[in-house]
């Protein structure tokens, strides 16, 4: 089975083709076998490909992993609610939600660990309105989506904001967005 992607053209490189198709022939697999749990969406997001010049267009592949991923996401929480009940479920989101808070509750600038000079980071100041937004989405003053944070991309500068930190900020934040979805979706 193979599917269509736009190509990123012969002289940009783009994600190998064959590689994309047997990932997403696997996961057609995993997802029609519900008990199957080989694939998870942790797993759909730490994927990766191989770059190829006119391979598939990578913009095209990680909106189409990224809708697999919230799929799964979606499909492994309802599992877990079934599993551990409604109450345990709202306890790991108030967990998740903690965790954030905590890390937001930091003074500006100093919310996560900074890169030495002459190291670059993230933007210190465009991560920090980013924590103000998730801030303002955790008292439940604004809608923040899982798209909306996905989309989200920092400058880089030196003594900035220690990337690897931040993205797990981010994640965690995914799976907290994705477990408030799921509430909303089994409370209506």
């Amino acid at each position: 089975m193979s599917y269509q992607f736009s190509r990123a053209g012969k002289t940009k490189r783009g994600y190998e083709p064959a590689q994309v198709n047997e990932f997403l022939v696997f996961a057609k697999d995993q997802f029609s076998n519900p008990e199957s749990q080989l694939l998870t969406a942790e797993l759909i997001r730490a994927t990766r490909f191989r770059l190829e010049k006119n391979g598939y267009s990578i913009s095209a592949v990680d909106a189409a992993m990224e809708k697999l991923e919230d799929v799964f996401a979606s499909r492994e929480l309802e599992r877990t609610i079934q599993i551990i009940g409604l109450q345990a479920f709202n306890d790991l989101l108030q967990l998740g939600q903690e965790l954030l808070e905590n890390r937001i509750s930091k003074r500006s600038r100093r919310r996560f660990k900074r890169r030495s000079f002459p190291y670059r980071g993230y933007n210190r100041r465009q991560v920090d309105i980013f924590c103000s937004q998730v801030a303002t989405h955790l008292n439940q003053s604004s809608e923040l989506t899982v798209k909306q944070v996905r989309l989200v991309a920092f400058k880089t500068q030196r003594g900035g904001y220690a990337e690897y930190q931040v993205d797990a900020f981010i994640e965690k934040l995914v799976e907290v967005l994705q477990r408030e979805s799921i509430l909303e979706k089994t409370s209506h």
